[in-house]
């Protein structure tokens, strides 16, 4: 049987969309088996029995690291948006002639690995007494992300004309004024893809609070997901239902907002 083209091209990309869906598929299945199951290495094969209990379980240890995360990703979130979009509409808006060199900078800190700064930034946040709390999580991922908030929205609100802001000028329009009232109604897409990508890099990461909290009452939920594998028995069926139940959040937010996160990056994309 001779395929089209547009043939050709359905079978190629269910493929690539098969292999690239199996490791969900691998994690949603390995969660609902029983401990017999994951002890032969059953873990592609689809449940023999539907164990719900491994939700229970793994919501048990996770409860204490997913409301810290909540209380950490979300204002950590919000604090550097708002910071990083000041620093994006004085670098993109506001002539100042430093501004090309500080924006460099700012690439710069975005792209280079965080694990450079962990041991100063440990080292600052121990003189603030603020490791193994959460305001020291939220302090630490402010440094690390607005940087980055700062390089995306100013990226978003050079698309808004120049001649805007030139009229709001001449009718009398600050600064100030101009930011809150013109130009973050303009570029709302952007600033709420930027909200998106820093949420789910605070929620999804490990480094930082695996180095800068200890017990159970501060981490965040990924360290206490690492240790549900267990010590002496590969509990692989409570790690994946911990790792299901994890990754809701960030989940949940894209399946909500996706469509503008979309709006967004293609608005920033079209500049």
């Amino acid at each position: 049987m001779k395929l089209s083209p547009r043939g050709v091209w359905v079978v190629l990309l269910t493929a690539v969309a098969a292999v690239w869906l199996l490791p969900l598929y691998t994690m949603l299945a390995t969660s609902l088996k029983t401990t017999r199951e994951i002890a032969m290495g059953q873990y592609v094969l689809p449940p023999r029995e539907f164990a719900v209990e491994n939700y229970r379980v793994a919501l048990d240890a996770l409860r204490y690291g997913l409301v810290n995360s909540t209380l950490v990703a979300l204002p950590a979130t919000a604090l550097a948006v708002l910071l990083g979009s000041w620093a994006g509409f004085f670098l993109s808006r506001l002539r100042f002639r430093p501004a090309p060199a500080i924006f460099f900078l700012a690439t710069i800190a975005t792209f280079l690995p965080y694990q450079i700064v962990l041991i100063p930034l440990t080292q600052l946040l121990s003189a603030l007494h603020l490791i193994n709390t959460r305001p020291g999580l939220i302090v630490a991922y402010l440094l690390l992300t607005t940087p980055m908030a700062a390089l995306i929205t100013a990226t978003f609100f050079q698309t808004v004309p120049m001649e805007l802001q030139e009229a709001a000028t001449l009718d009398g329009c600050g600064p100030s004024t101009f930011y809150w009232r013109i130009l973050v109604p303009a570029a709302r897409l952007g600033i709420l893809s930027t909200a998106i990508l820093i949420f789910t890099l605070v929620w999804n990461e490990f480094l930082i609070p695996t180095a800068m909290t200890q017990g159970t009452l501060n981490q965040l939920a990924t360290p206490v997901l690492a240790g549900l594998k267990g010590n002496y028995a590969q509990l692989w069926h409570i790690q994946m239902a911990g790792a299901t139940l994890t990754s809701l959040p960030p989940l949940l937010i894209f399946v909500g907002l996706g469509r503008y996160f979309v709006s967004g990056l293609m608005a920033g994309t079209l500049k």
